[in-house]
Parts: structure tokens; C-alpha cells; sequence
């Protein structure tokens, strides 16, 4: 009797297949007038590109706003935040408008999809 051989999970394989096409298409749909509409309109409905760019954005790992004041200073924290320690910004620019709030965490996100290479 012969032990057949483990095989990799198909399923992991696929799905990062399927993610690594996903990066692909978003970047393409990233120009400097999306980056603007979401620094006009940060919240609320967006155009179809851009609502797209956020859900794909809005996957963990993922960056967050930290209120120190509350509804007066925010600053970008990364997530997550380990249990029982205070959540550390990721620089020292604090933000006096919640909408360049989020529009500071979409840049950072946007960054990083940048940065990251494509896993062809």
C-alpha cells in the first residue's frame, strides 16, 4: 500500500492568485484625479473607481484614526493594536480635520499598495 503524498491546500494557492490579479487591477484604477475626488469627498458616496480602491483598501492589515482628543486631534495609527498596549502613531502629524484625517489614511494605504510588488 502506497501513502499518497500531501498536497499544498488548492484552495490558498487560488486565493492568492486571485489577490495578486485584484492588486494589479486596483493599481491601475489609482491616478492623481481619484486621489483627488477622495480629498474633496473623503466619506459618502464616491465615484465607481474610487468606491472600488476603498473596499480593497478597507482589508486588514489596515491603518486607523486615533482621537487623543476626542473630535479635535487624530493621528494614523497601524492595526492591529497588540492587547493591553496604547495604539502608536505611525508618525508625528496630527490632524486637526477629520476629513484630512482620512484622507492622510487613504495616501498611506495607497502607498503601500504601491510599494507592494506584483506576485505574478
Amino acid at each position: 500500500m502506497t501513502v499518497a503524498a500531501t498536497s499544498p491546500d488548492k484552495q490558498l494557492l487560488v486565493y492568492a492568485r486571485f489577490n495578486a490579479a485584484l492588486r494589479t487591477r486596483i493599481k491601475t484604477l489609482i491616478t492623481p484625479a481619484l486621489i483627488e475626488e477622495h480629498r474633496l469627498q473623503p466619506l459618502g458616496q464616491n465615484s465607481d473607481a474610487l468606491q472600488r480602491v476603498k473596499n480593497f483598501l478597507s482589508r486588514p492589515p489596515s491603518y486607523a484614526l486615533y482621537s487623543k482628543v476626542p473630535l479635535q486631534e487624530w493621528q494614523v495609527i497601524r492595526m492591529p493594536i497588540a492587547p493591553g498596549l496604547p495604539p502608536q502613531p505611525i508618525d508625528d502629524d496630527v490632524y486637526r480635520d477629520e476629513r484630512t484625517a482620512y484622507h492622510a489614511v487613504f495616501l498611506q494605504h495607497v502607498a503601500d499598495l504601491m510599494a507592494q510588488g506584483d506576485l505574478s
